[in-house]
């Protein structure tokens, strides 16, 4: 009986050593494995994919779109005038993508223009306004409202393009009661400074970075002030069945619980 309890005893040791090794293994594959696993996959569209066939998607392993609602507000929009404004197939993209089990939520284009922070203000207003009024309300568990924040700026300097920035969002934000998402990617953040009191102040981070690995996405801002990205576009060239031509496909590494307005 003595014998048996040391015995006992010494496997008592190696299996609390070996649960210890274990959940030290568990830890460190969540950060490669787990993590990655835990992606959702999605798609960013606008006018550009044309009439898209949402049963078709629904059926495909995609759970959220970001749909464009308006790009740009008039002249501003340098890179294609002649498609600027409300965007004409957003009624259309969300209603059938919530229609078919997609998770869904409206994104602006922008195009900033101001030379003085009055004018950058008033450009911010106008802008905010063509979207507000193409999207008109969210519904229950939409995701976020997003800012499209990427260049051409119109050589605004970098204080221009944050008081444009922030006054887009502040708008958007009290229209909407939610505080709108941020898509950018690293150089393209650069103009503003690469500041970091966006994402302090709550604005979650979709970063654009057309790369394969997650570990090799750049992430402006000192990542994100120590936040990371929430949604990854990793290519401009994904293929959807139901979506002609190309497509910007994207990663959720967070719930969607985090990214919806209510």
């Amino acid at each position: 009986m003595g014998r048996g309890m040391q015995s006992r005893g010494r496997v008592g040791v190696g299996r609390a050593i070996s649960v210890a090794a274990l959940v030290a293994i568990a830890v460190a594959g969540a950060g490669t494995a787990g993590a990655e696993a835990a992606t959702l996959p999605g798609i960013d569209v606008s006018r550009f994919q044309g009439k898209i066939k949402w049963k078709q998607v629904g059926n495909t392993k995609v759970r959220f779109a970001f749909v464009q609602a308006s790009r740009g507000s008039g002249d501003d929009c340098a890179v294609a005038a002649t498609s600027c404004g409300a965007d004409p197939y957003y009624e259309r993209n969300h209603r059938l993508a919530r229609a078919n089990g997609i998770k869904v939520g409206p994104y602006h284009r922008a195009f900033t223009a101001g030379e003085t922070p009055e004018e950058a203000k008033a450009n911010a207003r106008e802008q905010a306004l063509v979207f507000t009024e193409a999207v008109g309300r969210l519904r229950p568990k939409d995701l976020r409202p997003t800012l499209d924040l990427e260049h051409p700026f119109g050589g605004m300097s970098p204080a221009l393009l944050r008081i444009w920035t922030r006054t887009w969002l502040r708008v958007v934000e009290r229209r909407f009661g939610a505080k709108p998402i941020i898509y950018t990617n690293h150089s393209s953040w650069q103009a503003t400074g690469n500041v970091r009191g966006f994402a302090r102040r709550g604005h979650p981070l979709w970063v654009a970075h057309w790369v394969a690995r997650r570990r090799d996405v750049l992430v402006p801002a000192a990542n994100w002030s120590g936040r990371r990205w929430s949604v990854w576009q990793f290519t401009s060239r994904g293929s959807v069945r139901g979506i002609d031509g190309d497509v910007d496909r994207n990663k959720m590494r967070v719930p969607f619980r985090r990214l919806r307005v209510g």
